[in-house]
């Protein structure tokens, strides 16, 4: 099959592999606390924006001005955010797993077989929110970006409700 039409324009088919090969070169082998190891790579945020797969809510949430709020008070999420965050948190784990593939397919893992550790951790990778606690540590910290991240202790615990 032709990478390009006759007048040059890529066909669906190739544009789609293209994207493919870009998001296992940016993919990454990570260890999960289960002691297992997948590929994943990090969607991006623009992807996510245009795709209309951010909760409007969540969004605001975390735009939301803080000082309007008193010193050092947390702003409250209610049940709707809570329920936005988790299906978001499942969208994401999905689109970041490279191999296995996580769905109900054969050679598939389902989502609700991956052990609730493993998601968090996916999540929270997904998120970066790794990448930017790396961005804080003084030179010569372990890079949580390399094999064998470790969740921070105040990870997926400050989305529970209080």
């Amino acid at each position: 099959m032709s990478e390009h039409r006759p007048n040059g324009i890529a066909t669906a088919e190739a544009w789609r592999a293209a994207s493919h090969k870009t998001r296992l070169e940016n993919a990454e082998r990570l260890r999960l606390p289960s002691g297992a190891t997948i590929l994943a790579a990090r969607p991006e945020p623009l992807e996510w924006i245009l795709a209309g797969r951010l909760p409007q809510r969540l969004l605001g949430a975390a735009l939301d001005d803080s000082s309007a709020s008193p010193a050092g008070a947390e702003r409250e999420i209610n049940r709707e955010e809570i329920l936005d965050l988790a299906r978001f948190a499942a969208q994401l784990v999905v689109a970041s797993v490279i191999e296995p593939r996580i769905g109900t397919g054969p050679g598939e893992i389902a989502l609700e077989e991956i052990p609730v550790e493993d998601s968090a951790f996916i999540f929270e990778w997904a998120c970066r929110a790794l990448s930017e606690a790396s961005d804080d540590m003084p030179s010569g910290a372990p890079n949580p970006n390399q094999e064998d991240h470790a969740i921070p202790a105040n990870g997926i615990e400050r989305f529970r409700s209080k």
